[in-house]
């Protein structure tokens, strides 16, 4: 599991894109990057590997 926390700079940075982002879209935010990143993780440790090719 993993715990998130939305800081006072990550919110003031989403806050100068939109000055009416709420702390929880910026939350929401954060967590679905995080879940597509360990998603592209995850296909990646269970794809096979690529064959090691020498240099002619």
């Amino acid at each position: 599991m993993i715990t998130i926390a939305v800081s006072s700079r990550s919110l003031a940075a989403a806050r100068r894109v939109d000055p009416h982002v709420s702390p929880a879209a910026v939350h929401a935010a954060v967590e679905a990057a995080l879940a597509e990143q360990l998603r592209q993780l995850g296909r990646g440790r269970t794809a096979p590997p690529e064959p090691h090719r020498r240099a002619s």
